[in-house]
Parts: structure tokens; C-alpha cells; sequence
């Protein structure tokens, strides 16, 4: 019985792979976004093929780069047609494609985390800079930055790895204006200052859920006190703390409507302090935006609101769980670094929409291994595996990943255990000094 899990696992994990990648299913996409609209020698596998594997590499990849791949498939196109196919339709045609993938979940057997959570959802954006041509598209955000850019949120479980969504867009978007996704009971919510919303706070506690963010200096607070809501002055709380001391403090925020939560403040040391401020002047200084005194002397501390009470979420371990949501940080400096999502330069712009979502596709295909392969390192030797050294070793194998694809079962079952082979004896998460590690965090909340 040790091992059926395992190869239940294996199984549902090959299944999967094979119908993202099931090349009836892709051709009849293909034809339902117009994309193949009659007999050609291009077919939607063929070209989403080449979208995943071949788009993005280390080099410039040009068009007579990619006829090159297509002729290795005995497809002979010349520079000019492929070009031409890169049209709305092939958008269109790839982001289907994408959808498709992300309704699909890989079902694998539950992690074995005591966690008192049902799920941990990490959600945060990404953004880059994109060439002004295409700002009609993809609105940036000016100023010293592009006037074109693009936005990617990404909202996942941090116990499972799986996906929840992944969502393209404007760069010029608020954060606050992206809408919950799977709302669940018992799921605890981290997400970064970007997202402080009260009436999001107010959804996720009328479900049973929790949240845990950080608060923001202009919110207005009150305390209750025998019955009578007065104004808290947080200035002066912060100026009586000393260095290291931690505050929690049952509060109601908002202007109008208010909503009780709980507040937790801790008092940083001078020199972490400083830092801060220093950080907040020059943004400020590069937006061409003003601040205040009071805003530098909230710098002194971290502010935290969350529902959960002081039996589910101790005080002073409240930084220490906010600070899963830096795990969502390495994923997105994993995409960055190895499957150079960000860099893109002067294209058609549907051109660039194809292979960045042919490059979200590779990035799906690699959360799955990733899960599998986390799955089965935690449960056999109870260590943790590296995001980026993972994801490293998969777009250095990319083309036998796509070889292994077009063949048999059997060819990717042996693909699959030799990657996993590698991946438990390099892509292991290491230890460093005074700092733990996500799952140990996890662990102490229980």
C-alpha cells in the first residue's frame, strides 16, 4: 500500500499531461477559434506546439527560426505565411488553450501537512514593461515607466501548489479591483497591501474564511470602549511602543461602515526603520509623489489586520505567516529568470500574445511536475524542493518534455521518472541561516 499512492499519483499526473496536450482536442480549438478555417499544412497542434516549446528561448527566436522547428515535422511554411498566421484568431486560439488547462486540476493524493487551514491561498501580481507600440493593448503606467505594460495575477494554495488562477492583463490596474477567486471555508487568504479592500475582507468572513494582510496608514480606526466608538490614534500607540514589542488590538476600520477586526502592530528596530524610509522616499521620488511625517513615522512598524483570533493566529507569530506570501515572490522570479516571461521585445503584437501564452502554458505544465515532484519529496524524505532550481531543470529539458509528449505513454512514464530522479537529488530546498522554511512555519501555527 505504500507505494499505490504513488502510482495512483503517476497515473493521474500522465493522464493529465496528455489531455492538456491532446492534439484532437487542440486541432478542434483550433478550428472553433477560426484559426484553421481549411486544410492547412499548419495545424492548431502543431503551431501551439511551437508556441510552447520553441517561442521563448534563451536566444532571440526569429520567424525563420520557427520555420526551422516546423520543418522537423516535415511542415514546410514559408517566413512570411507563418508571420501572417500570427493574427486575433491565433490569439484568440492560444488563449482558449490556457483557459482550458486552467480548468483542469491535478488531483493528487492530500498532502500529509497538519495545518489547522484548509487551504493557504497565496495571491499577488507581476508586471513588466512592454513596447510602447502596443499600448493600446496593454495600458502601463507611465511616468519614468513604460506607457505600455502587462499584469499578471497569480493565485495558487500554498499546501498543494496547485493553481487557482492566473489572470493577463493591463499594468495600469489597480490591484484592489481584482475580484476573490474560489472563495472556500477555512481557507486562510495572505495577500500584499495591494489588495486592501474592507468590502473583500467583509466576503471572506461571511464564507468562514480568514485573511491575513497588511493594514494601510490612511485607513481610518476606532476601538470600542464601554459601549462608545472613539478614534484610535495609531501615531500615538507607535510613539509608546519600544523596539521589538508587539501589539493586538481588537478594532473597527472604515469610515462609514465599520468592520471589527483585529490589529496587530509590531515596533521595528532603528535601523530596519530607516531602511524603510529610505525605500519610501525614493519611490516616492521616482513616481513624482509627495508623503507625509506621518507616513515616515508609520515606516517604525508592521501593521497587520486579520480575523483570526489569538488561539488560531498567535501574536508573535503573525509575521512569520505573512511571510508565506514571499513564496509567491520566487515563483514569480522563477518565471522571470528562467522562462524569461518578461522579456519581450518589438514584435506583432499578436505574435507576442501567442508566445506569451504559449509560455503560460509551459509554466502550467511545470507547476504540475512541480507538485508531483514536491509531493513526493515531502512524503518520502520530509524535505521541501526548490521552486527555482526545479523550474530550472524543466526549461533545460523542455524539448524532451515536448519529445516525450508526441510518443507513447510508456516514453513519457520514463521521462517522468528520470525528471523526478534528478529533481530528488538537486532541486532539494536549502536551509538557511535564520530563516524558516514555509512548511516549518506552517507547523508552528498548529
Amino acid at each position: 500500500m505504500k507505494h499505490s499512492y504513488d502510482f495512483m499519483n503517476k497515473d493521474n499526473l500522465i493522464e493529465k499531461i496528455q489531455e492538456l496536450f491532446d492534439s484532437k482536442f487542440i486541432d478542434k480549438t483550433a478550428r472553433l477559434t477560426k484559426f484553421v478555417q481549411r486544410t492547412s499544412k499548419l495545424k492548431g497542434f502543431n503551431f501551439f506546439m511551437l508556441c510552447v516549446f520553441d517561442a521563448k528561448n534563451e536566444s532571440t527566436t526569429s520567424i525563420e527560426d520557427l520555420t526551422r522547428e516546423l520543418q522537423k515535422d516535415n511542415i514546410f511554411i514559408r517566413k512570411q505565411s507563418l508571420q501572417d498566421r500570427f493574427n486575433s484568431y491565433s490569439s484568440c486560439f492560444m488563449k482558449k488553450m490556457i483557459e482550458h488547462a486552467l480548468s483542469k486540476k491535478l488531483l493528487l493524493e492530500k498532502e500529509k501537512i497538519k495545518c489547522q487551514f484548509n487551504r493557504i491561498i497565496i495571491n499577488d501580481s507581476t508586471s513588466f514593461q512592454l513596447p510602447e507600440s502596443y499600448h493600446n493593448n496593454y495600458k502601463g503606467c507611465g511616468g519614468s515607466s513604460s506607457i505600455a505594460g502587462l499584469k499578471m495575477h497569480y493565485c495558487y494554495n500554498l499546501l498543494s501548489q496547485e493553481i487557482i488562477d492566473i489572470n493577463v492583463g493591463h499594468g495600469a490596474v489597480p490591484d484592489s479591483l481584482y475580484p476573490l477567486q474560489d472563495l472556500q471555508r477555512n481557507d486562510l487568504r495572505i495577500e500584499d497591501l495591494g489588495y486592501f479592500k474592507i468590502n473583500k475582507f467583509k466576503q471572506i468572513k461571511e464564507v468562514g474564511a480568514y485573511f491575513l494582510s497588511r493594514f494601510r496608514f490612511h485607513i481610518n480606526v476606532s476601538v470600542v470602549d464601554n459601549g462608545i466608538i472613539k478614534p484610535l490614534d495609531l501615531l500615538k500607540v507607535i510613539r509608546r511602543m519600544s523596539y521589538g514589542e508587539i501589539k493586538s488590538i481588537n478594532v473597527q476600520i472604515g469610515e462609514k461602515e465599520k468592520f471589527a477586526t483585529r490589529l496587530v502592530i509590531e515596533k521595528l528596530p532603528k535601523k530596519v526603520a530607516d531602511e524603510k524610509r529610505r525605500k519610501l522616499k525614493l519611490y516616492k521620488k521616482q513616481k513624482q509623489r509627495t508623503f507625509t511625517k506621518e507616513l515616515l513615522i508609520f515606516c517604525d512598524v508592521n501593521t497587520f489586520v486579520t480575523n483570526c483570533n489569538q488561539e488560531q493566529l498567535p501574536t508573535h507569530l503573525i509575521r512569520q505567516c505573512y511571510s508565506l506570501r514571499w513564496q509567491v515572490e520566487i515563483i514569480f522570479k522563477s518565471w522571470k529568470t528562467h522562462f524569461k516571461i518578461d522579456k519581450v521585445r518589438q514584435m506583432k503584437i499578436e505574435r507576442f500574445e501567442c508566445f506569451h501564452y504559449g509560455c503560460l502554458m509551459l509554466i502550467i505544465l511545470s507547476t504540475h511536475l512541480l507538485r508531483y515532484c514536491r509531493h513526493l519529496n515531502y512524503k518520502k524524505f520530509q524535505l521541501e524542493t526548490s521552486e527555482l532550481k526545479f523550474f530550472k531543470l524543466i526549461v533545460s529539458m523542455k524539448q524532451l518534455i515536448k519529445a516525450s509528449i508526441r510518443k507513447s505513454r510508456n516514453k513519457l512514464t520514463e521521462f517522468l521518472d528520470s525528471i523526478l530522479a534528478i529533481a530528488e537529488k538537486t532541486c532539494i530546498k536549502e536551509q538557511r541561516l535564520n530563516r524558516l522554511q514555509p512548511l516549518k512555519i506552517i507547523r508552528f501555527l498548529n
